[in-house]
């Protein structure tokens, strides 16, 4: 029988279970029981154990408590103290940031000047477009005396008790010679041409329109010897047009190469361009021969043009003083002329 024979094994003294006394509800069954009859309970599985030891831990937190002391962080160590300033290093930065400075500064400088300009040129591009910035001309005018020795005489009266006079041949090269003696006292006589240059300082192109001379004075012409050079050598075939000082009151006229008048200057349109190169022209300036004691005209240009809708005139005068032509002569056999040789008499 196997109920006997377990308690006959039973050792004495001990109770008879280890779960304690068993104790019974209402219906009759065992709430302490153990083994299969336990396991199959679902209020007995999961409903703690009054009895049981308090240090007896689930194996899970057991199991589990290593791994949460691993976690802990590790002492982190001291810092090492800072290493004494290096006063050299702090110098070469010292330096460094202000080379960066000035670089900086420099940049900016350059920046500015370069919007400054920008400025500066739309501003003048503005004001020119009619007219040119405030305080600066609208046309300049500037000349130049010269002869065509191959197709004009250049006749000079010297002044009186010139060294001229005594050895004419002394002298070096003849164009040299005559204006030498122009700023010693003598004048050009009979002719001279008259270069105008002319410059526009706006973006308006101007026109042209009349070219006459404005004698301020006259005087009475040197009365020394002449010297001449050049002559009428063939057919001319520059553009001649003609002022004649005898006739101011007379604009310019236009000329062909037989010296035949074709109308008053300009007879096409003339302009000077728009704030472009320099405009070049020709004026052939006559003071008729004298019949009795010469006289020498003071005289300058006066150049009429339009520009837009405005009617202006333009003063032309040799570096600021006034023109000087004598009459001329219808004797060129007196004098000196000019030769390869030097000078010999006319």
């Amino acid at each position: 029988m196997t109920e006997t024979t377990s308690e006959q094994h039973e050792p004495a003294g001990e109770p008879g279970s280890v779960v304690g006394p068993e104790h019974t509800d209402g219906r009759g069954e065992r709430n302490g029981r153990t083994g299969p009859d336990a396991r199959d309970d679902p209020d007995t599985a999961t409903e703690p154990d009054p009895d049981a030891e308090p240090d007896a831990e689930p194996e899970t937190e057991t199991a589990t408590e290593p791994a949460a002391e691993a976690e802990e962080p590790a002492t982190e160590p001291e810092p090492d103290p800072d290493p004494e300033p290096d006063p050299e290093a702090g110098r070469l930065r010292r330096r460094v940031r202000g080379q960066l400075r000035t670089f900086a500064l420099a940049a900016a400088g350059v920046a500015l000047s370069a919007v400054v300009a920008a400025v500066v040129s739309a501003y003048l591009d503005i004001w020119s477009v009619r007219r040119p910035p405030p305080g600066a001309p609208r046309i300049t005018a500037a000349s130049e005396v010269w002869w065509d020795l191959v197709h004009d005489h250049h006749l000079v009266r010297s002044a009186p008790g010139s060294a001229y006079e005594k050895e004419a041949g002394a002298f070096g090269s003849a164009e040299d010679t005559l204006a030498r003696m122009v700023t010693e006292g003598g004048a050009d006589s009979g002719m001279m041409r008259i270069r105008l240059i002319l410059t526009n300082f706006t973006r308006t192109p101007a026109t042209i329109t009349s070219v006459r001379a404005r004698i301020e004075s006259t005087r009475p012409a040197p009365a020394g010897t002449l010297f001449q050079c050049g002559g009428p050598q063939g057919s001319s075939e520059l553009s001649r047009v003609t002022l004649d000082l005898s006739a101011p009151q007379q604009p310019a006229v236009e000329r062909d190469a037989e010296g035949r008048p074709t109308g008053q200057y300009p007879t096409t349109a003339v302009q000077v361009a728009a704030q472009g190169d320099p405009a070049y022209f020709d004026i052939e300036v006559k003071a008729a021969a004298a019949a009795g004691p010469a006289v020498a005209y003071e005289f300058v240009l006066d150049v009429g043009y339009t520009q837009g809708d405005r009617q202006e005139r333009l003063r032309v005068d040799q570096a600021g003083r006034p023109f000087v032509l004598a009459q001329g002569t219808e004797d060129l056999k007196q004098g000196f002329r000019c030769s390869n040789a030097g000078w010999a008499q006319a």
